[in-house]
């Protein structure tokens, strides 16, 4: 007959019809697994809800400053360069040594340090270390650091005024020195202290930059909403501080130059008048025409200047940024891009659009990546790129503004010249009436802007206040513990179903018959469900079988589920298209333990019980168990037929199934391979052919020996058994390559012990 050369690959022909991810399979192990998962829902729970018990109880108390504008024609006093110099580092300096963080009460003697002190500072860099305070009864007061007197005076001095030593600044509490008293505190180190309001203190600022909230979470609910309305007050404070500063400066300069203005105006009007009560002259049209360029010249003149400075006073803030200090570099570079006089530049205005769209893809993405992720990292290197590009421009329009000033003065220059060309009086009056008019537009504008500052002063009168102090917490912000034990589970339960999918991902066993198909690419002949013996523990293989064999073979044809399954495989065998007809089979496995003699005394049972002339032969010449499960003799056997002391009418044994033989493995042989691809096993085939329709080869697994390989040639078809939950898919897939090289034809699986889907569907016809 001819043979068919199996190759596992030829079977993978089209690309597209590669096995997907098997969602069935994970949900298959969750639910396997779901005991295990519950348990650990419950475990995972127990600690949150533990934990949500007796974790301290924290709050939260908010207040709210409010912000007003300074005149209609100014800005917002919480504007972005505000609330990004209130971010800063510089001014959480400021905020830890107005509030005194550096102090840390290490006497237990007194609950808090405004038991001590009735106010408490310190520097930008105080002395940190260990101090005390010691009050005697004579009513002096000692600081000692670390054992010394570092400072001494009367107790009522240290209530009355500052004590100023080290960096700390105090006022002692009136109460405290009533009574011979000692208290111990600690100065830690400064950038400590910063770093805690950074993280006590969140601020949060409105869309309109009214409003600013201050956000603080501590474990007492009386000390917190006191500590945060003090904070709160210094944080105003501070703004007020950085306003005032601002407008002091400003105010200042404009006086200093408002007081330059009147005087000359006063000395030009004055030597104008004297001219005119001397020279009755009036300008023609031609000369009041040169009077007007030289006043826009002069015009230029005073405005570019100011243009200059102003871009080198935020050039100069850009050089000087800290490296942490982004925000801030952010802010100043959108100044830069909306300044006054480039605000129409074309080139800028690509540039400022390109920053805006960066910024805003950037945050898109910040809220949903780490700042970490290549792409955030990639966009933010583009916003720095553009930036750069903004501040090379800016800085090429000021050397731009000194080259456009230099011609101006020259053009000043030539009209000057032009003016001395004119007759002596007519010049003098020429120039005595622009010095006239730019006295005037100067002191003019000078007025209006001193007196917008003192209108918007007289009007707004407060700039920021607390428009809403803390109150003390009524509840805790903490997870209730029913919602930490939910969050719990919940963790329980994720962990869980991926550690069933992790458990999935690595298992490489066969579980269903899709794994059969995608993973070895082989066809299922049957799925043959688990048969338990928890009822028969102790039988010996005979008896297992007949117990078997009442379950599978019954005169009356009981219905069970593994009885239905090897019908089905009978019924594939014997008219199925793609394998065609067979009359003798080798029956296989990988390793021992899998059931390919269980599944080959059974199959010929069922084959027997068609009224088909049925032969067994116990092929696996090494450890054969056929003789045992149907209570035959196991000499003579397969053996001596092939060293030729029997014929074969002496080896075929009845069994107590009705047109089932058997032929037992026989006695024990140093060489089986070698006489299993021998002239006499072909003799055996022949001779069996004649006299039985069906023959069924039990052999060794293939990770014991090649006796399979070899009897596959010579037979019509291999199937191969497969355990559920036993076979590994990858080393099955090994052992089957040698089917690459050797004319045999392997037909498919049988996949035994399945224990769920199958036994369904086989008792579904029944229940009908």
């Amino acid at each position: 007959m001819a043979y068919e050369e199996y190759d596992i690959t030829d079977q993978q022909i089209d690309p597209s019809e590669a096995p997907q991810v098997n969602f069935s399979k994970y949900m298959r192990g969750i639910w396997k697994r779901k005991w295990i998962i519950l348990v650990l829902c419950v475990l995972v729970a127990i600690p949150f809800y533990y934990h949500a018990a007796n974790q301290v109880p924290k709050y939260k108390c908010t207040v709210t400053i409010q912000s007003k504008k300074l005149g209609d024609s100014e800005g917002r006093l919480l504007d972005d360069v505000r609330q990004a110099e209130i971010r800063s580092r510089m001014f959480s300096e400021r905020i830890a040594s107005a509030l005194g963080e550096a102090f840390v009460l290490t006497d237990s003697t007194h609950e808090r340090l405004e038991d001590i002190f009735q106010d408490y500072r310190t520097t930008q860099d105080p002395v940190d270390g260990n101090y005390q305070i010691k009050v005697t009864g004579l009513g002096d007061y000692y600081l000692l650091q670390n054992g010394t007197i570092i400072d001494s005076a009367s107790v009522w001095e240290a209530v009355e005024n500052n004590r100023n030593v080290n960096g700390l600044s105090f006022r002692l509490n009136p109460e405290f020195v009533k009574f011979k008293n000692k208290a111990s505190f600690r100065i830690q180190p400064f950038k400590q202290a910063v770093q805690q309001v950074g993280n006590a203190v969140t601020p949060r600022f409105s869309r309109s930059g009214n409003f600013m909230v201050l956000e603080m979470i501590g474990t007492d609910p009386k000390v917190l909403p006191k500590k945060l309305n003090r904070i709160a007050q210094v944080y105003v404070d501070e703004t007020m501080v950085l306003e005032s500063r601002d407008i002091d400066s400003y105010r200042k300069m404009l006086q200093k130059k408002l007081s330059a203005a009147e005087k000359n105006v006063k000395e030009s009007e004055g030597a104008l008048s004297n001219f005119y009560s001397r020279y009755p002259l009036a300008l023609d049209s031609e000369r009041q025409k040169l009077l007007d360029e030289i006043s826009q010249v002069n015009a230029k003149l005073r405005e570019l200047p100011q243009q200059r400075k102003l871009l080198t006073s935020y050039l100069d803030k850009l050089d000087s940024l800290q490296t942490d200090e982004d925000e801030l570099r952010r802010l100043i570079v959108h100044e830069l891009s909306r300044f006054p006089a480039l605000e129409e530049e074309p080139e800028l205005r690509i540039f400022r659009q390109k920053l805006i769209s960066l910024e805003k893809e950037y945050d898109e993405l910040y809220r949903q990546y780490s700042p970490e992720n290549p792409q955030l990292l990639a966009i933010k290197q583009r916003i720095e790129d553009t930036q750069n590009q903004i501040i090379q421009y800016a800085s090429h329009y000021r050397n731009e503004l000194v080259a456009r000033e230099v011609d101006f003065k020259k053009r000043a220059k030539e009209l000057d010249a032009q003016l001395k060309q004119l007759p002596a009086n007519e010049y003098r009056l020429m120039k005595l009436e622009r010095n006239q008019k730019i006295d005037d537009q100067l002191y003019s504008y000078l007025y209006t802007e001193i007196q917008k500052m003192l209108v918007s002063e007289s009007v707004t009168g407060e700039t920021i206040r607390i428009m809403e102090p803390a109150q003390e917490p009524t509840s805790t912000i903490n997870p209730s513990k029913k919602m930490s034990a939910m969050m719990g589970g919940g963790l329980g339960l994720l962990l869980g179903i991926l550690l069933s999918i992790v458990i999935d991902l690595f298992d490489r066993k066969i579980h269903t018959s899709s794994d059969v198909e995608n993973t070895l690419h082989l066809k299922v002949l049957a799925d043959i469900p688990h048969v338990k013996f928890s009822d028969i523990p102790e039988y010996s293989d005979y008896e297992k079988a007949k117990y078997i064999d009442k379950q599978l073979v019954t005169h009356d044809y009981s219905p069970t589920s593994v009885g239905e399954a090897y019908r089905s495989l009978r019924t594939h065998l014997m008219f199925s298209k793609e394998i065609g007809q067979i009359n003798t089979l080798l029956i296989t496995s990988t390793q021992p333990g899998e059931g390919k003699s269980f599944t080959a005394s059974n199959l010929a049972i069922i084959l027997a019980q068609q009224r088909s002339s049925t032969l067994l032969v116990d092929g696996d010449l090494r450890r054969g168990v056929q003789h045992n499960t149907f209570d035959c003799k196991k000499e003579p056997g397969l053996t001596n037929y092939l060293n030729n002391s029997y014929a074969l009418s002496g080896l075929v044994q009845k069994t107590h199934i009705p047109n089932l033989s058997l032929v037992s493995c026989g006695s024990m042989i140093p060489n089986p391979s070698e006489l299993l691809g021998s002239r006499y096993m072909e003799r055996f085939l022949l001779e069996a052919k004649r006299k039985f329709e069906f023959i069924i080869f039990d052999t060794p697994p293939l990770d014991a020996a090649t006796d399979s390989v070899v009897l596959g040639t010579q037979m019509d078809a291999v199937a191969l058994v497969v355990r559920v939950g036993m076979t590994n898919s990858a080393h099955i897939k090994k052992r089957l390559e040698v089917f690459n090289t050797v004319p045999a034809n392997l037909i498919g699986a049988i996949l035994n012990g399945n224990q769920e889907e199958q036994v369904k569907e086989y008792y579904s016809y029944y229940h009908y």
